[in-house]
């Protein structure tokens, strides 16, 4: 396995790969509504936009998971992993390589997941991630803000 950041002509293997893992974690876990705007359409512009904050696993030039910052607050936007390649280490090296990313720039970094998403949940808390607890977060949509509940996790960086 190999961590590298991404390239632009990856945005749609990229956009695949985030959507599927979304909605491994989403499903069941958040409002109708919020499933509806996550389309295909809604994670091909992200991983565009997000390109350049994203790091990838691969092996070879399979996608293994990515990770995306939002480098000048702190967040872990997205880590997601082919469901293949789960349970080999591939989001433990992400999420430390997202850490290092962000020490130099912030004491603290922090992400959001729904409380349904217990394997996140867990995998966060395993790495050290501390949970701060509920809130509610503002998903933007095509017709208007969704609120969707979710857990604040944050870790203090080295």
């Amino acid at each position: 396995m190999m961590l590298r950041k991404a390239r632009p002509h990856e945005a749609p293997k990229l956009a695949a790969l985030w959507r599927a893992a979304w909605l491994d974690g989403h499903t069941g876990h958040v409002p109708d509504e919020l499933m509806q705007a996550r389309g295909p359409e809604h994670f091909s512009v992200h991983a565009e936009m997000y390109v350049g904050s994203t790091t990838v696993a691969t092996n070879d030039d399979e996608f293994l998971g990515l990770v995306v910052l939002d480098e000048d607050t702190g967040e872990v936007v997205q880590l997601a992993v082919d469901r293949a390649a789960r349970g080999f280490g591939v989001g433990g090296a992400l999420l430390r390589c997202a850490e290092q990313r962000l020490s130099g720039r912030h004491r603290t970094a922090y992400l959001v997941v729904v409380p349904g998403n217990i394997r996140a949940r867990r995998f966060y808390e395993f790495h050290g991630w501390r949970d701060e607890g509920p809130m509610m977060y503002s998903a933007p949509s095509a017709t208007g803000p969704v609120e969707v509940p979710v857990h604040r996790y944050t870790r203090v960086l080295d």
